[in-house]
């Protein structure tokens, strides 16, 4: 394996997640400078690729002048629907125990932790993505636990608090994203 090809496969790994069809457009335009390059400098492949920097840190750069791919998105998505479903606390009639309070607090904190990565790492559409997954999941576990909870009764501030967190995680879901995207200021195209 050529050394410009090593470059390109860690290049390739530090795009990890985008688009398939972007990551190999960019690829082919990175193989190509890299030649140009070589050519114009007598053949110094060395130098060519010293000059574009760390191949990792070119290829975050592209993953985040591009971002993640669909599938990525959908993934995190998927993720804080999971982690959410167990965010609902539910008390089974009869029950004193803080316990299933604690645990769904756990849940909520991690599921508003992973969306706040979300955001941030990939953007304000995917974690409003991931924000409207986790929302819909806390909704899909409070409508199974009302109609198979025997005995199960609902108030109306437990509703209207269900419906504010759940609301919270779009707001987790997007404000961090834009900030990160409006205060980063502009950043040299590769």
């Amino acid at each position: 394996m050529t050394p410009s090809e090593q470059y390109l496969g860690r290049v390739r790994r530090g795009m990890a997640g985008m688009e398939p069809a972007v990551r190999d457009d960019i690829l082919r335009e990175l193989r190509s400078h890299i030649a140009e390059s070589t050519a114009a400098n007598g053949g110094n492949v060395g130098f060519s690729l010293t000059a574009l920097g760390s191949p990792e840190e070119v290829g975050r750069r592209y993953r985040d002048l591009y971002g993640y791919g669909r599938a990525f998105k959908g993934l995190f998505a998927v993720i804080a629907f999971l982690l959410a479903f167990a965010s609902v606390p539910v008390l089974s009639v009869g029950s004193e125990s803080l316990f299933p309070y604690a645990l769904s607090l756990v849940f909520l904190v991690v599921a508003a932790a992973w969306i706040l990565w979300v955001s941030v790492a990939a953007g304000s559409r995917a974690g409003l993505l991931a924000g409207l997954g986790a929302m819909g999941s806390r909704f899909v576990a409070f409508g199974i636990a009302s109609e198979t909870v025997a005995g199960a009764q609902t108030s109306v501030s437990g509703v209207v608090l269900l419906v504010v967190v759940s609301l919270a995680f779009l707001v987790l879901g997007w404000i961090p994203g834009t900030a990160k995207k409006v205060w980063a200021g502009p950043r040299a195209e590769l």
